[in-house]
């Protein structure tokens, strides 16, 4: 089959069909809206379009779900910079630079400079799809539980050793948000787990709604118990477009997140969420101590965008070429594809090459479109900011609460949305990070499945799950990214200073 060919193809029928182009246009539209709406996110609108969906021939239904969710991606980073709320949890990382820098008066510049980069990741990761996928589902499907399994612990000690500047509270941030994700029913023994008799819990925490707790409600409670009016968002610089300079601070952080976030959509199960916490923990590797990283610095804003966009592409690899969801709003379309009676696997693009092609396709128009979009409607969505606190803390918490009703149409998780704003209003007292904690609550669920997995093929033997040496080389990681992120240097200090301090009183 020659790429080239069917791409080129693809894209002609796509640009001299107006319907499909209309299509398109409107899935980035809902895409973004869903994306800045806090706690909605692509899954969930995929999900209620199911009604219009069925109504539509698939040529039609399925480039709208892909434009969809590439669209929701961009509008994911529009509530973290402005808010400090992401849209979904691959908008996590974006908080921790992009609000700064709103904070900072550069609200617009964050909108725009993060827009290229959400662009950039789509760009290049569309192009390894378009031309790599069969290599990169090769790389993925070498990838067993054991080795989910290590990556998963990676990703939790990276993040907790890589966000804020004390490592212990981060361990303890990330182990409570695993603690919480075993809530529920064990999957294995069916016995329930931390759920004090109600049945409401059996079905575990759902994490979105643990978001939404911990950033809107967490954010509304720490502005008005803290005295933070949030008056200072409104001096914005004015400047839609950024310099020469932050361009150029934010190119090879763009390229590196984008191949970061490729990988990491190809590999079944990880997604955008890994993707941007991998490319912003690189990027703090990487950043000298003058980046500011966590302070507003642009590559901390750029590599998390531009990796969980290009995680979205990424994602279909495994999803049209294995039949795999590489993320939870691919398992949706792998339902959308069954819907239709398509098969995605091996000879998908054998049986389907029109089909297939034009998704692929599609996220292209839509990379394009959501960047024209984003960046063309910078000024209005800057202009949020200006608005005072005390009349934007009531409309973020009916609007986080209505979204958390939203999900399942139950009080009960409202209820569970305002326990988890308390906590992350006491963990913003005490110096933790709630970003952590919904790290280590969204990535739990995956810890334990395929640890469990790794045991079930290793007959129970832990021993022989961490001897691979892929397992060992990412445990390996995780080792040491915790010993040098731990205080040894200041513990010597503190030691060396008391010893002169007791030479000193010896001689007096």
């Amino acid at each position: 089959m020659n790429s080239w060919t069917e791409l080129l193809g693809a894209l002609g029928s796509i640009a001299t069909s107006p319907i499909l182009l209309l299509v398109i246009l409107l899935g980035v539209l809902l895409g973004t809206v869903a994306g800045l709406l806090p706690g909605v996110g692509p899954s969930t609108a995929i999900a209620l379009l199911l009604p219009v969906a069925i109504t539509m021939p698939a040529e039609l239904s399925l480039p709208l779900m892909v434009s969809l969710y590439l669209g929701a991606e961009y509008g994911g980073r529009i509530s973290a910079i402005l808010l400090n709320i992401p849209g979904d949890p691959g908008a996590i990382m974006t908080t921790l630079d992009g609000h700064p820098m709103a904070l900072k008066g550069k609200a617009a510049t964050a909108l725009t400079i993060s827009a290229l980069a959400s662009f950039v990741g789509s760009l290049l990761a569309f192009l390894g799809l378009a031309f790599i996928a069969g290599p990169m589902s090769e790389l993925g499907l070498a990838f067993g539980p054991a080795a989910y399994f290590a990556v998963v612990v990676m990703a939790l000690v990276l993040s907790a050793t890589l966000v804020g500047n004390a490592p212990m509270l981060g361990l303890t941030a990330v182990v409570i948000g695993v603690a919480i994700s075993t809530v529920g029913i064990e999957l294995q023994s069916g016995l329930p787990r931390f759920t004090f008799g109600t049945f409401t819990l059996l079905e575990g925490i759902e994490p979105i709604v643990a978001i939404i707790g911990v950033f809107g409600v967490g954010e509304i409670l720490a502005s008005t118990m803290m005295g933070n009016t949030s008056q200072g968002l409104s001096r914005l610089s004015g400047r839609f477009f950024p310099s020469t300079g932050e361009l150029r601070q934010g190119t090879l952080p763009s390229l590196r997140g984008s191949v970061i976030g490729f990988v990491s959509g190809v590999l079944p199960g990880a997604g955008t969420t890994i993707a941007a916490f991998f490319s912003y923990g690189l990027e703090k590797r990487l950043a000298p101590a003058s980046a500011g990283m966590g302070k507003g610095a642009v590559r901390g804003l750029v590599a998390p965008e531009a990796a969980n966009n290009a995680a979205v592409s990424g994602s279909m690899v495994p999803l049209l070429t294995l039949g795999i969801p590489g993320s939870g709003t691919t398992a949706v379309l792998l339902a959308y594809l069954m819907m239709y009676g398509l098969n995605p696997g091996p000879g998908f693009f054998d049986a389907n090459p029109v089909l297939g092609w034009t998704i692929i396709g599609a996220l292209l128009i839509s990379a394009i479109l959501g960047v024209i979009i984003n960046i063309a409607a910078s000024p209005l969505l800057a202009k949020i900011l200006a608005i005072p606190m005390p009349y934007m803390a009531p409309v973020i918490l009916m609007l986080a609460l209505i979204s958390c009703y939203s999900i399942h149409n139950s009080a009960t998780d409202v209820y569970i949305a305002l326990g988890f704003g308390v906590l992350g209003y006491v963990m913003r007292l005490v110096g933790m990070s709630p970003a952590l904690l919904v790290i280590g609550l969204v990535l739990g669920e995956m810890l334990e499945r395929n640890l469990q997995q790794a045991l079930g093929l290793t007959g129970g033997d832990f021993g022989a799950v961490i001897s691979q040496p892929i397992v060992i080389v990412f445990l390996a990681i995780a080792v040491l990214s915790l010993l040098t992120a731990l205080p040894w240097k200041r513990m010597l200090r503190n030691k060396v200073s008391v010893g002169e301090k007791e030479k000193a009183n010896t001689r007096h």
